[in-house]
């Protein structure tokens, strides 16, 4: 492995084109342009010129819009996500991730919303729980869809390219660099190599838990859309990516076909050409002693395509939103019932419920690998839990039906805490609490007139037990 630290999985190199265009379309009209005629083919017709029709190009390309739309819909995305109370419960021993989760000090919420931004974009993202120094916290280290180039199937491998600047005193350099992940005798190994396949000197170690023992397992979270599977998916936004991509390029030629409609070249007929023209110069034409009278005119491009341009940007954007874009259109007026609505919108969302989950159920297990390595219990570990939001639908109840609801309970059809649980999703109760806390509060602060009732989760109606 040594000597090919730097080879790619074949899955990685199927999703390789499919990242950059995610990366390059989140980034924006910059990186697109940058990638020259990877994402704005020349058209035939310049390369008879003599530069091969690279000034052209050049004035072509600058022409072209491309539309910032991924960025602002991932954003849109993560806030419609993680507007919902997402709960996080960890032990007392690991409340410094609150505040610093990474080593570069981000909180352990904003490190969740890089999260679950990453699978919105690429639909992969991979979390290293990095070995604690003596008496420190583990940190989480979060990986691009593009960092891990390499793995194995069972899990006993991970190549992670690391490559990037490296400040030097005051000086940024390039510098080639690759963290191989290993399962070695049942122990995990951690080495980095330098893009030589020479391990880096003081880069190698089998980390340990806080308690000395050995990893038997690699600490190392890879996550999907909608899942913790290794196989890498398409990105939920890719056709949002792919839309932009086709409005830069039909951009491209209606606004040089709009250049050129209004470039009209002069041309002489039986007549002598002129040393000037232009506004205010007089044009006098000799000649035409064959009989055939002296003309002059103008002649420009018809742009007879200009409006098949126009309509052809009108149906990508319509692709655009119809991919995902259409959390932009939520101000406009609808004619919806408010259940039809809710039932759209629902479908709509069904690939942001499954990046939700996948988002919290990495973010848990994770955490885990962090307990385990702070030498926690196996019980303990267990209290570590991400709830994920049950619904991103802002579904605030009536108070008729939460009287209904009540009514159930208080006839004991249904118990106290599934009743909570109603009320939580209908915005009533905080999401952030669970049935057994909430009783705690009641208790505490003896509020309500359910209250005794509630804290013995025993129903009114229900008779005393024999």
């Amino acid at each position: 492995m040594t000597e090919a630290v730097d080879t790619k999985h074949p899955d990685y190199l199927d999703r390789a084109d499919e990242w950059r265009l995610m990366r390059d379309s989140d980034r924006g009209e910059t990186a697109i342009k940058s990638g020259g005629t990877l994402y704005l083919p020349k058209p035939n017709g310049f390369t008879k010129q003599p530069d091969g029709g690279t000034a052209l190009y050049e004035a072509y390309q600058r022409r072209a819009q491309f539309p910032e739309i991924v960025q602002p819909a991932v954003m849109a995305m993560v806030g419609v996500i993680h507007q919902a109370e997402i709960k996080i419960v960890i032990p007392d021993s690991m409340a410094g991730l609150w505040e610093k989760a990474t080593a570069d000090g981000l909180p352990l919420e904003a490190f969740h919303r890089r999260i679950t931004a990453e699978l919105l974009l690429m639909g992969r993202y991979s979390v290293l729980v990095d070995a604690p120094s003596s008496g420190d916290m583990p940190r989480l280290a979060g990986y691009q869809a593009e960092t891990l180039i390499n793995w194995a199937e069972d899990r006993t491998m991970f190549v992670l390219d690391e490559s990037g600047l490296v400040r030097n005193g005051f000086q940024w350099e390039n510098r080639k660099q690759y963290l191989a992940l290993t399962l070695e005798d049942g122990r995990y190994v951690g080495r980095r190599y330098d893009e030589g396949g020479i391990v880096i000197d003081g880069k190698e170690g089998e980390p340990t838990t806080a308690k000395g023992d050995n990893l038997t397992e690699i600490p190392f979270v890879v996550m999907g859309p909608r899942d913790l599977s290794l196989k890498p998916e398409t990105s939920p936004c890719i056709g949002i990516a792919r839309a932009a991509k086709s409005i830069y390029q039909l951009s491209a030629d209606y606004r040089w076909s709009l250049f050129m409609a209004g470039q009209e070249t002069l041309f002489i007929i039986n007549g002598d050409r002129p040393e000037v023209v232009g506004s205010g110069v007089i044009v006098e034409i000799k000649g035409g002693g064959d009989g055939n009278p002296p003309d002059a005119k103008y002649v420009g491009p018809a742009g007879t395509g200009i409006a098949a341009h126009r309509t052809a940007i009108v149906d990508e954007q319509q692709n655009a939103a119809s991919a995902g874009a259409r959390l932009f259109n939520s101000g406009q007026k609808t004619a919806e019932s408010g259940d039809a609505l809710r039932i759209r919108y629902t479908s709509e969302t069904a690939s942001l419920i499954s990046v939700a989950h996948a988002s919290c159920a990495g973010l848990e297990k994770a955490l885990r690998y962090a307990g385990r390595m702070n030498g926690l219990s196996d019980a303990e570990i267990s209290d570590i839990v991400v709830t994920p939001p049950k619904t991103l639908v802002e579904r605030a109840i009536t108070p008729e039906q939460m009287n209904a609801i009540m009514g159930l309970w208080d006839k004991g059809l249904i118990s106290g805490e599934t009743a909570y649980e109603n009320l939580q999703a209908g915005n009533v109760a905080s999401a952030e609490r669970d049935w057994a806390e909430e009783q705690a509060l009641i208790d505490q602060e003896h509020v309500g007139r359910y209250a005794d009732e509630l804290a013995a989760m025993t129903p009114p109606n229900t008779p005393p037990a024999a």
